[in-house]
């Protein structure tokens, strides 16, 4: 288990050439990110392809990766697709938004474990997105945003 969640931080930290890698993620990975990641602002983002405001937000949160890539940024896409939609939907989707690193899949036993585990306070809407900074959840924003909404509240924790 060390093995796995040891070669998925690697993955995740240095996963530019890992094209439609997506990979399962319940509380120990979702741990493991968040801990190898700790000197980076997080954005973990949750999204679905049926969900239309999440997929409307994808190119600016693909915008924000690319322009922040290199200031200690991370951006975690978990898809909430399921059946039929996870897999070749899934990745054709991510292809198509130019993701060039891994993305994970909710592997959580029931929603409501995922839930609990990010935010007491997240109902489960999507597109969920919880920023963290120093492993510190930060900022929460539910609902379609913006590139602009994005970049302002990260650009709050970025070191210069």
């Amino acid at each position: 288990m060390k093995k796995l969640i040891l070669l998925l931080i690697l993955i995740s930290s240095y996963g530019s050439s890992y094209s439609q890698v997506l990979l399962p993620a319940d509380k120990n990975v979702l741990d493991s990110i968040r801990t190898a990641n700790r000197e980076n602002v997080i954005l973990i983002n949750f999204w679905a392809t049926w969900c239309r405001p999440c997929t409307e937000e994808f190119p600016d949160l693909m915008k924000l990766y690319k322009n922040y890539r290199d200031k200690n940024f991370k951006i975690i896409f978990i898809s909430l697709d399921f059946g039929d939609n996870l897999g070749d939907k899934t990745k054709a989707f991510l292809k198509k938004q130019g993701v060039d690193f891994v993305t994970y899949y909710n592997n959580f036993t029931k929603d409501e474990d995922l839930i609990n585990y990010i935010s007491k306070d997240w109902e489960g809407s999507i597109p969920g997105t919880f920023i963290y900074s120093n492993n510190i959840l930060q900022k929460t924003l539910i609902g379609k945003h913006n590139y602009k909404d994005f970049r302002d509240v990260i650009s709050k924790y970025l070191k210069n």
